[in-house]
């Protein structure tokens, strides 16, 4: 029974409530506008020093396309961290609820050029493989607390 009651699965959410694609310094960008909040398990383990990373899958021009962003706890700074994956802008919060309200509106680069027009779609998901292995055996018994995915939102181009 325990093991049938792990495998439920947890509803997609409509964290992403609007999309926007601007014109950015290096090409398109996709702007976000969502609301997230993060389960107690999820916020216990920032403040415990487990990184949190948010994979955003989107399709745009046929092509598709993973941007992350990786939420921490940086301990000598008593400072939570917001980082696009492969940038080099670190945003600093003092609390974690400064950095779920950072969240409601986010811009992803999109590598296309800025002429470029064409419709696509996105959808986040919490990067569960990015756990630590003890966190990745609660995670599957504990959905509620761990799953944290959106519903696909298409966006128009430009």
């Amino acid at each position: 029974m325990v093991l049938l009651s792990a495998c439920q699965r947890t509803p997609d959410q409509e964290i992403i409530r609007g999309t926007r694609v601007l014109n950015g310094s290096h090409g398109l960008e996709l702007e976000l506008t969502q609301h997230l909040e993060l389960s107690p398990a999820m916020r216990d383990a920032l403040d415990h020093g487990i990184a949190l990373r948010l994979v955003y899958d989107i399709t745009a021009c046929g092509k598709s396309r993973t941007r992350a962003l990786w939420l921490r706890q940086a301990a000598l700074k008593r400072r939570y961290e917001l980082q696009i994956e492969g940038g080099t802008e670190v945003r600093d919060f003092v609390r974690v609820s400064a950095l779920e309200a950072a969240l409601d509106r986010i811009r992803l680069p999109l590598d296309l050029p800025s002429d470029t027009q064409c419709a696509g779609e996105v959808q986040m998901n919490l990067d569960l493989a990015a756990l630590p292995t003890p966190l990745r055996f609660p995670a599957f018994f504990e959905p509620q607390q761990w799953v944290l995915r959106s519903v696909r939102v298409p966006w128009e181009g430009r």
